[in-house]
């Protein structure tokens, strides 16, 4: 026994001593210094410099341009979209890959499938712009730790958007995933007119004129002048084919959400939604809500709403809405696509004794995520000194943004940026689409400060823009912030839930709201079930979990 016992301490002091060398050797492999890939951020939270002033194995600057020695390569995808069409060919990314020696590699997914199948298979590039992540995707792409967390490396190497984020808490509780980590950056514009004001409400004045119709203040005159656009159809300027009143059902963009403000049923999310002192109410079993589906059932029996705004999809929308000339006359959309025909139009009385209101916007990202480090980036702070570099250098981020400068944008004399165009001219659009920025399809950081000392707002004063639109149109009518539903978000189990009860919602909801606009059913003879099978569907228990969503963020 005695020799058994001294062979095996023998052997274990050899483990030992092996053991021991090794850890050394590991040690002076990884001084700093020494040219070795930099710790992946997703998994610390700290990323060490090195001493000679690079990260990602030596490649990344950390200070300057170029951002990196040679040029490196990532890949990118985005979401479609038909008003900057051109995002993986523009010229925008020959001017980053000049200044910075990143060069950007685009895809561009031009259907939802290709998003859903992009996140089912996990097959992510190095950085995700605005795809429309939801909040199932994030939740399962981070507990599959496919993401690197951001708050890290901002800290160290995007000082700006730290900042930001720390100062902004409605934003920065925004973007937050279920596990209370931060993995994307937002697109930020926080001009008045933007964030105070979601869509205007577009009325083609040049056809008024012809017709010797004033603009519509009433729920009755704007009826009459849809009326009188189709009556007057192939005559003047308004088109044979016509189409007077255009919106995409049940869509929170280009929706028909603003009539149910004028009839005062005020509504601040697509679900039909609206916080009032705090607490989050549904409006889709208000029996107010009659009222204004019973007039869109007047408008689409008098043949003024066509069919196809319960079919078509957002691009199709947008074509239709751009086209010059015009063939819509009403919609409702960001910006006037036709400033120098049509004009904007207030909320309408609509005489029942409840104050008309124009939907608003928080002050909140839009969208959260603009832009997601994936783990399959070999260069994370490369690309997030890029991230940087957009919030903090004004060219880099407004020729990104909007464009090429020169074309979309210029500096006046005393430094500031300005607006050349932007999508209020379709046709310049159209003409420049390869110059074009990504917009709200990356982030961008245009907070207040940037309005108050680095950029100058030209279209105050001119008639029909957005500005001009917000300070002489909407600036008293708008929704207060405070109605806005804002989400954070919620762990998976709440998600599963909640999507799970919204897609019963929405589908039973679009389909008796179809019907009532259609006439397919009587709403009066009708409402009491279509209430009773809402709740049956869970309408309760979903207003509760959008609630708790509220609380996340607004705490």
């Amino acid at each position: 026994m005695k020799k058994i016992r001294i062979y095996s301490m023998f052997k274990f002091g050899l483990i030992t001593i092996l053991v021991l060398s090794m850890l050394a050797a590991c040690s002076k492999a990884e001084t700093p210094g020494t040219n070795t890939p930099a710790q992946n951020p997703g998994t610390s939270s700290t990323t060490p410099e090195q001493t000679d002033g690079t990260a990602d194995g030596g490649m990344t600057n950390l200070e300057g341009y170029p951002i990196t020695k040679e040029p490196i390569t990532i890949k990118a995808v985005v979401s479609y979209s038909a008003l900057r069409p051109e995002m993986d060919t523009t010229e925008v990314w020959k001017y980053i890959a000049e200044k910075t020696n990143i060069n950007v590699e685009v895809e561009v997914l031009k259907d939802s499938e290709k998003v859903d199948l992009m996140f089912a298979s996990n097959d992510y590039p190095d950085i995700l712009l605005a795809v429309g992540i939801n909040a199932n995707q994030m939740t399962s792409a981070v507990e599959g730790d496919q993401f690197v967390e951001m708050k890290p490396l901002i800290e160290q190497y995007a000082p700006t958007w730290n900042r930001f984020m720390e100062e902004n808490k409605l934003v920065y509780n925004g973007s937050l995933a279920s596990n209370g980590k931060l993995y994307g950056l937002p697109f930020i514009d926080f001009a008045p007119f933007v964030r105070n004001l979601r869509d205007q409400w577009i009325m083609m004045d040049s056809w008024l004129n012809e017709l010797q119709i004033p603009i519509p203040k009433t729920t009755e005159e704007f009826k009459n002048a849809l009326i009188a656009i189709k009556e007057n159809a192939g005559k003047g300027s308004i088109p044979s084919d016509v189409i007077p009143y255009y919106f995409m059902f049940d869509r929170y963009v280009g929706g028909q959400f603003d009539i149910y403000g004028s009839f005062g049923v005020y509504i601040t999310h697509g679900d039909y939604l609206y916080v009032d002192n705090g607490v989050v109410k549904d409006q889709s079993t208000n029996p107010a809500i009659k009222e204004p589906l019973k007039y869109l059932r007047e408008l689409y029996s008098a043949g003024v709403i066509p069919p196809e705004v319960f079919t078509d999809d957002f691009n199709t929308y947008a074509a239709k809405i751009s086209s010059l000339p015009p063939v819509v006359g009403s919609y409702h959309s960001y910006e006037n696509r036709q400033p120098e025909l049509g004009t904007s139009m207030g909320p309408l009385d609509s005489g029942n004794g409840q104050k008309p209101l124009i939907r608003s916007q928080a002050y909140i990202a839009g969208p959260a995520n603009a832009a997601i480090i994936t783990k399959n980036n070999k260069y994370p702070v490369a690309t997030a000194r890029l991230l940087e570099a957009i919030a903090s250098d004004i060219e880099l981020g407004m020729t990104i943004s909007r464009g090429i400068q020169g074309v979309t944008w210029d500096f006046d004399s005393e430094g500031k940026a300005y607006q050349l165009f932007w999508e209020e001219s379709p046709d310049k659009m159209t003409e420049h689409s390869g110059q074009l920025g990504l917009h709200n399809s990356i982030v961008a950081l245009r907070d207040q400060d940037f309005y108050e000392n680095k950029w100058k707002e030209l279209t105050y004063d001119v008639k029909n823009n957005r500005a001009w639109a917000y300070e002489n149109v909407y600036k008293d009518v708008v929704m207060p912030n405070d109605m806005v539903l804002v989400e954070g978000a919620l762990d998976a189990d709440d998600v599963s839930m909640m999507k799970q009860y919204q897609a019963d919602l929405t589908n039973y909801r679009k389909a008796m709201f179809a019907d009532f606009i259609t006439g397919k059913q009587d709403i009066d003879a009708q409402w009491d079930a279509y209430v009773k099978q809402m709740n049956n569907l869970g309408l309760e228990k979903f207003v509760g979990l959008k609630q708790k969503g509220y609380d996340v963020i607004a705490k």
